[in-house]
This record gives C-alpha cells, structure tokens and sequence, in this order.
C-alpha cells in the first residue's frame, strides 16, 4: 500500500511562559519527526487576534507529511497537550503552544488564520510553490 504525502503549512504560536522556546520546541518536533522536506519562517511577536492578552510569539512551517491528515492533526494536538495546552490554560487565554495546519494541498483548511497577520507574516517568508489556494 502507497503512503500518500501531503504538502502542508502550520501555523505555531505561544503566548505565555518561555514564548521563543515553546515555538522554537515545537519548529524542532516538527522539522524533526512529522514533516519531511520542511522550511520554517522566522519566529516573531505579534498581537493576539480575538481576545486582549499576551503578544504571541509565531512562526509558520510547511513541509511533507506522510499519512492522513487526521492523524497529523492528532499528532499535532498531542504535543500541544503535552506541552501544557489543557482545559485550565484554554480558559485563562493562555497557549504555551498552539500548532494548526492551515493549509494542506494547496487547499486552506482554516480560513481565519490564513487570513491573519500572524500567518501572513511568515508564510510569505517561505518559498511556497503555489500562492493560489482554494478557500474550503
């Protein structure tokens, strides 16, 4: 059986504790063990979208993943849990590390975060193939 490998961009972002290694943890774990082929923007602050709080320290990642995108999404979910993103730090606004694949096969998966700054920033760092991207 074929392993089918998906293109695709990850948007990572902290906004309490060691903001810089939490990205930076999670950039590594990435490039790593999940993605293959992988470019990451720099990492840089910005301000939080939808609610007051902390800046966020932020970075995008695009790369290959070889199996279902559900399965990226668990692994991804995982590390967050694992690094502290739980139920007490989601209702204080705080995020030690979040990881969402926006986009996956040229297709935008989360519209609202292509379309914010904090993605914007360092997708357009990276040397993607295609900037043309159907909206699901």
């Amino acid at each position: 059986m074929q392993t089918l490998s998906h293109f695709v961009v990850l948007s990572l972002g902290s906004n309490c504790g060691d903001r810089e290694n939490n990205v930076a943890g999670a950039m590594d774990w990435l490039r790593l063990h999940v993605l293959s082929d992988c470019e990451c923007s720099e990492i840089y602050e910005t301000l939080p979208v939808g609610h007051s709080g902390s800046n966020y320290i932020n970075a995008v990642v695009a790369g290959f993943y070889s199996g279902c995108l559900e399965d990226l999404e668990r692994l991804c979910k995982e590390y967050e849990r694992s690094n502290g993103r739980d139920e007490e730090s989601r209702k204080l606004n705080m995020v030690p590390v979040d990881i969402d694949v926006v986009i996956a096969d040229g297709d935008v998966l989360r519209e609202r975060d292509f379309k914010c700054s904090f993605f914007q920033k360092g997708y357009h760092e990276l040397a993607v193939p295609s900037r043309s991207h159907k909206i699901l």
